[in-house]
């Protein structure tokens, strides 16, 4: 058995422009993709504008799955934005899910049993989301949202730097 042609094509064009090879790359508008861009700024960013779709997704349909994917990835993003920003933090050491919630315990400005209490919902509810077949409510999407974007207003407003960077 043999993979599609169009398949493999598309594969060799996504990797093509990964390495901007096919000419002049058009970023993610607001997002600094200069040679400039402080990677907690480019955080802060990300959040930024995954906060902003969580909020107009309503205007699409009940996309209750994507609003809840997008808040829990706005809370991993502000909390690398910050730990990058104030603490110092080695980026390579924030790759997986699980890390910045670890080093935002005392790190970030929010109580350690705060920063646990979003670890479990990720821990016990993104994942049997993403992985299993639980599916969500409105209800669910709409408080994660609303956790999601209180998180971000506060960690944010918290330092000067990274309230610089917010585009919300």
């Amino acid at each position: 058995m043999s993979d599609p042609s169009d398949l493999l094509e598309e594969i060799a064009a996504a990797e093509d422009a990964f390495s901007h090879a096919s000419g002049r790359p058009r970023f993610e508008p607001n997002l600094n993709s200069g040679p400039d861009a402080d990677e907690s700024e480019v955080q802060i960013q990300k959040a930024c504008r995954l906060l902003s779709l969580a909020h107009e997704i309503d205007d699409l349909g009940e996309y209750y799955g994507s609003i809840l994917e997008h808040s829990f990835i706005v809370i991993e993003h502000t909390l690398q934005g910050y730990l990058l920003a104030v603490t110092g933090t080695d980026p390579t050491e924030l790759r997986d899910h699980d890390s910045p919630y670890e080093f935002a315990k005392g790190q970030v400005p929010l109580e350690d049993d705060t920063i646990e209490s979003l670890k479990r919902l990720y821990d016990a509810r993104r994942t049997t989301h993403y992985y299993g077949t639980t599916v969500t409510t409105a209800d669910q999407a709409e408080r994660m949202r609303t956790v999601a974007t209180l998180v971000h207003e506060h960690i944010v407003t918290f330092d000067s730097e990274l309230e610089q960077f917010c585009l919300c």
